[in-house]
C-alpha cells in the first residue's frame, strides 16, 4: 500500500511538473517566434509593393552621392607626389618595359584613343609588363585614375 501511495505521488508530480513545463515552454516558443519574426518582406519587381518606388529613389540618390563622393575624392589627391612616392616615375620617366614616357604626346595619343576608362581598367588591372596598380596593391582604385589623369594631363 505504501508503494501505492509512492507512486501515485510520483505520478502526480510528474504530471504537475510536465504541465509546468508545457507552459515555460509555450513562452520559450513565443519569445523565439518573436525573435525569428521577418524585418521586412521582399518585393521582387513587377510586384505591387508600396515601399519598392521608394526603395528605388532611395538607390539612385545613393548611387548619385557615391558618384558625387568618388570625384571629389579623385580632386583631392595628389596625384604628383604620389606619382613620385609610388614608384611609377621610374618606368613612366624612362619608358621601361614600353611604359608610355611622361610628356610623350605620341606615347600616349594611341591609348587615349581608347578611352580612359581603358586606361584606368588597365591600370588598375596591370597590362604587358605592368602589374595590377602599378605593382603597389595598396593604391586605391581612387588614387590610380588620379594618377592616370595627371600623367595624361603632363603628356
Amino acid at each position: 500500500m505504501k508503494a501505492k501511495g509512492m507512486i501515485s505521488g510520483l505520478v502526480a508530480l510528474s504530471v504537475l511538473t510536465g504541465a509546468a513545463g508545457v507552459f515555460a515552454q509555450e513562452d520559450e516558443r513565443e519569445a523565439m517566434a518573436k525573435r525569428l519574426a521577418p524585418v521586412g518582406k521582399l518585393c521582387l519587381q513587377g510586384q505591387a509593393c508600396g515601399t519598392a518606388v521608394l526603395l528605388a529613389a532611395a538607390d539612385v540618390a545613393v548611387e548619385e552621392e557615391a558618384a558625387a563622393s568618388e570625384a571629389d575624392s579623385i580632386s583631392s589627391i595628389d596625384a604628383a607626389a604620389l606619382y613620385t612616392s609610388a614608384g611609377c616615375a621610374v618606368c613612366h620617366a624612362n619608358g621601361i618595359a614600353g611604359a608610355p614616357k611622361m610628356g610623350d604626346s605620341a606615347a600616349w595619343t594611341a591609348r587615349l584613343a581608347k578611352g580612359t576608362d581603358e586606361l584606368y581598367a588597365s591600370a588598375i588591372n596591370g597590362i604587358g609588363a605592368m602589374p595590377a596598380k602599378g605593382g603597389r596593391p595598396n593604391l586605391s582604385d581612387e588614387e590610380v585614375m588620379a594618377l592616370v589623369d595627371y600623367m595624361i594631363a603632363e603628356e
